[in-house]
């Protein structure tokens, strides 16, 4: 997996954290996809694998791609990513609880204090 292909799942599994993808959560990631990177990514299939996903195994795929990213990725990299993160919780104008874990686990995985 590539930068965009990681960014694009650690956001989409951000959106899904809280039981729903809401459209201003989606656009925050269309965002991400036209303006973060510039890798290659196969929307369709990268879209039937999460949707794929058990919802039990979100959270330890969510885990496998953040160390993903971190390893082919430089600092400024990740406050981007971070920066869409924060985003795509936000989108709502309220960050909930599934939400403030994934964003937890991301800071943890990324050592970031």
């Amino acid at each position: 997996m590539n930068r965009t292909e990681t960014g694009f799942h650690l956001l989409v599994i951000l959106s899904l954290s809280d039981g729903r993808s809401s459209q201003a959560e989606l656009n925050v990631i269309r965002e991400f996809l036209e303006n973060a990177f510039s890798g290659k990514i196969d929307l369709i299939k990268e879209q039937a694998f999460l949707k794929a996903l058990p919802s039990e195994e979100l959270e330890t795929h969510f885990d496998e791609v953040a160390a993903r990213f971190y390893s082919i990725s430089s600092a400024e990299d990740r406050n981007k990513v971070l920066d869409f993160a924060m985003k795509v919780v936000m989108a709502d104008e309220e960050m909930k609880p599934e939400e403030n874990h994934y964003i937890n686990r991301l800071y943890d995985a990324w050592d970031i204090g």
